[in-house]
């Protein structure tokens, strides 16, 4: 660090009060109550820290409890105004009831998309419902078949009461696609609280919504709202038909407006295993385009300074309309103008206390912000920003010189990468090695897909030939940025090993630090410059000469090189235990002679089975619904092919992680379609879309492969089940010399049909129905017969699976009972009557034959 980027004296006196405020503002929204308790005893003690600063003068320390005590004040007092409305009795009372209602909504969002655990799209909107205590906020969750795209009634009646107990359900009405902030509607269905902490105090099951038009009886506000909302859902929708034209360039409405509906599933995946999901959400990167664009251009046309002020701001509020006022987008639109301000950190004065009063606006805004992820991740990487960014590009200019607008962008993902670290463990464990990597190579494209993004979304309505060629010239840097997340999701070791929570997040905390403070040392900020030789040049100074590429050789005192590589040293050990030895160490343990293999995905299934002399011939059974988990349980047992993917049924807990081994897959078997879920399977659309051969399964078909044959006992081959449980494909595998019976998701009525069959179910190995539910039939496990049986449940499942009754069916018949939720992964190897077996979480031998 240098001496250009020091901190002018006083720069934390406005955000270390601001985070404090953010700490305490956290802790209070959990216990509905505490605001006018938090500001009551705010305003007490910043009292007698003003009168402590009077009587013992310049004191920063009770300078700075001053200030956090006035900001407690002002949020302590938001809480309780707003408290006041979340808990409108008349609200409570009809959500505990579950009776229908009808609520005057107002969206105050864009709807949105998402996947259900069965792979249905279903959209959502946040929302405020009208009542006489003020704006309750509430989430909308539309069902698949709740949105259509009718014409619009202007005739609606309009409610400005509590919800009522009556239900109006009416007539769906409204394009969807026109549906935006300030859309008035009328929307019929049930209410469900939430969690105290969450920004929405309810949640509505829509029925029914009828979008109601706006007529002369509204306000002018109201006016404007709905035709700027009709005109920004106007843009959004010829840009995202504009991108669907054009092969490779789904991601393009993502980067320019964060809309990811033409994303599809596998892509979608293969940017969170990379870290690139945030470029295509809006973020403070594409607000700083924005604005950045409006004052260069501007300048070049030799328009006044204010009067280019007033261009970006106008800018940045088109834009904002245009993506929708949600609070991410919020947040994305005020650290831009901080960082913007500020230069990228380059003026200090301004960063760091800008930083804080963005932190206050925001909170005082929506103090429920102080709990969601995404708000403590934006302050993070604009801290990262405002603090090393200067550095890292001053670094990058003695390494690899390059001009400034291609080391801007690789700076900001390297520090806003390094400051979100800790934080993004408490969401997800594992480092994401291959992600600093990605974020590196794509953020240099990220802009030009953003900025050929926007045009095109501009130029839509009145030049579409022009549109297409933004969205062309768009779908290039865009290809480049699905190219890395294709390549750096695939490399081997793309996430490392690492401790999630609380407690991996300090580690890497702590070894962050210690680079910092390495790095400061090596700058020497400790008042080593006056020991500089004067004809030295200044650590500003660029560096011509290739000699000496980390900066001069200066002399440095004995013990500051000591500290220098402890603190590395230090690092770098904290750094290879979790992410190297503790994995090696785990791989050379695994046993390499296994036959069967129940991966620990928590509460879902997942098996491996190969014979033993054919190593690289594997069958998976299912996949969970933990990408991460299943990943690491293929990398620890080396299967780097499937040879077969088996898909018993579609529910979640057994498909969810599909996309991310898909492109691994030769061919598919999977269960025949149910009465319950019709014919349109997700699953198998995934499956044709990544180019693998698909079979429906069904009794009596027999295969086999590299040392595996199998034979599907259940369901009957043409028959049409219930639901998804019910059509569970059951299995008998011979793996080498150890046969196992696979019993899916099946039930009582289907084990008692199955033995009916008077099909061969004796067993060396028998994989637990349904997580251990108690819906079994106790004979199943003497026809078994085995000498092992695996339950893959999750650890403190809200189920109670296992139950008492499958535990002990299990040892009347003499079964060694083994739990993925206590032993970790398990696997099983040897001849039968002689079957080793070993577990990830190591519990003896005896320990295993007792449970």
């Amino acid at each position: 660090m240098n001496d250009a980027s020091r901190s002018p004296s006083g720069r934390w006196r406005i955000l270390a009060p601001a985070v404090l405020a953010w700490a305490l503002v956290a802790s209070a929204i959990l216990v509905p109550g505490c605001g006018r308790w938090l500001a009551v005893a705010a305003f007490g003690i910043g009292v007698v820290a003003i009168g402590c600063v009077r009587a013992r003068g310049r004191a920063v320390v009770l300078r700075c409890a001053g200030i956090a005590c006035a900001m407690l004040v002002v949020l302590g007092a938001r809480i309780d105004a707003l408290e006041q409305v979340r808990e409108d009795p008349q609200f409570a009372r009809t959500a505990t009831s579950a009776r229908a209602t009808t609520l005057d909504i107002e969206l105050r969002g864009f709807p949105k998309t998402s996947i259900d655990e069965r792979g249905r799209r279903s959209s959502w909107a946040p929302a405020v419902a009208r009542s006489a205590s003020g704006d309750m906020p509430v989430v909308l969750w539309f069902a698949a078949d709740s949105l259509r795209s009718d014409s619009p009634r202007s005739d609606s009646p309009r409610s400005g009461s509590p919800p009522s107990g009556a239900d109006e359900p009416g007539d769906r009405s409204g394009d969807a696609n026109l549906w935006g902030p300030g859309t008035l509607a009328l929307a019929s269905g049930t209410l469900v609280s939430l969690d105290a902490g969450s920004s929405a105090r309810y949640g509505v099951r829509v029925t029914s919504f009828d979008a109601v038009a706006t007529d002369g009886a509204d306000s002018a506000s109201a006016t404007i709202r709905a035709v700027t909302t009709h005109a920004a859902a106007r843009l959004r929708a010829g840009l995202r038909e504009a991108a669907a034209a054009v092969p490779g360039a789904e991601l393009v409405p993502g980067f320019a407006v964060g809309d990811t509906s033409l994303v599809p599933e596998h892509l979608d995946q293969q940017m969170r295993e990379s870290s690139l999901t945030h470029l295509v959400a809006v973020s403070g990167a594409n607000c700083a385009l924005v604005v950045a664009a409006v004052f260069t251009v501007s300048g070049w046309l030799g328009v006044p300074r204010r009067a280019r002020i007033a261009l970006a701001g106008s800018a940045l509020a088109g834009f904002v309309a245009v993506v929708g006022p949600d609070p991410s987008v919020q947040r994305a639109g005020v650290m831009a103008a901080v960082v913007l301000l500020s230069s990228f950190g380059g003026k200090r004065a301004i960063a760091l206390p800008g930083l804080g009063l963005a932190v206050l606006a925001l909170l005082v805004h929506d103090p429920w912000q102080a709990l969601q992820p995404g708000f403590a991740l934006s302050v993070a990487a604009t801290a990262g920003i405002l603090l090393w960014v200067p550095d890292v590009m001053l670094l990058l200019g003695r390494v690899f010189p390059s001009p400034q607008w291609v080391r801007l962008p690789v700076a900001v993902a390297i520090a806003a990468q390094f400051a979100c670290g800790p934080l993004l463990l408490l969401v997800q464990s594992g480092f994401p090695a291959a992600g600093l990597v990605a974020n590196v190579l794509a953020a240099p494209a990220a802009p030009w897909s953003t900025g050929l993004g926007l045009l095109a979304l501009l130029a839509a309505p009145l030049f579409p030939e022009v549109s297409h060629a933004c969205v062309w010239l768009a779908s290039m840097p865009a290809s480049w940025v699905v190219a890395t997340a294709e390549v750096t999701a695939a490399l081997p070791g793309a996430r490392w090993a690492w401790p999630g929570g609380w407690g991996g997040a300090a580690l890497l905390a702590g070894v962050e630090i210690a680079v910092l403070v390495a790095w400061w040392l090596l700058e020497r900020r400790f008042g080593e410059h006056a020991d500089r030789d004067p004809g030295a040049p200044s650590p500003g100074a660029p560096v011509t000469s290739g000699r000496t590429p980390w900066g001069w050789n200066v002399p440095r005192p004995r013990r500051t090189i000591v500290w220098i590589a402890a603190l590395l040293c230090g690092a770098l050990g904290a750094f290879l235990g979790p992410t190297l030895i503790a994995p090696t160490t785990a791989r050379l343990t695994t046993p390499h002679t296994w036959s069967v293999v129940a991966c620990d995905v928590g509460q879902g299934d997942a098996l491996l089975l190969r014979d033993p002399r054919a190593p690289d011939t594997v069958m998976l059974v299912d996949t969970g619904d933990n990408p991460e988990r299943l990943n690491s349980c293929l990398e620890r047992f080396g299967v780097r092919r499937i040879a077969i993917l088996v898909l018993t049924h579609d529910d979640r807990d057994h498909v969810g992680a599909l996309s991310a081994i898909v492109d691994r897959v030769d061919r598919a078997l999977i269960a025949p379609s149910n009465r319950e879920d019709g014919d349109v399977r997700p699953v198998r659309a995934s499956l044709q879309t990544a180019g693998v051969s698909t079979q429906v399964g069904g009794s009596g078909m027999i295969d086999a492969l590299g040392g595996l044959h199998w034979e599907v006992l259940a369901p009957e081959s043409g028959a049409t089940p219930a639901d998804t449980n019910s059509a569970s494909l059951v299995l008998r595998v011979k793996a080498g010399a150890t046969s196992v019976l696979l019993l899916a998701d099946t039930g009582e009525d289907e084990q008692l049909a199955l033995q009916r069959t008077g099909a061969n179910l004796d067993v060396d190995v028998v994989k637990v129905a349904h997580h251990g539910s108690s819906d079994h039939d106790s004979d199943i496990f003497t026809a078994a017969s085995a000498e092992v049986a695996l339950i893959s449940v999750g650890a403190d499942n809200g189920y109670g699976h296992p139950t008492a009754s499958v535990i002990e069916g299990l040892r009347r018949t003499s079964t060694t009972v083994l739990r993925t939720d206590e032993l970790g992964s398990i696997a099983v190897s040897g001849d039968p009557g002689t079957l080793d077996v070993w577990a990830e979480r190591g519990a003896s031998s005896e320990e295993q034959s007792e449970r």
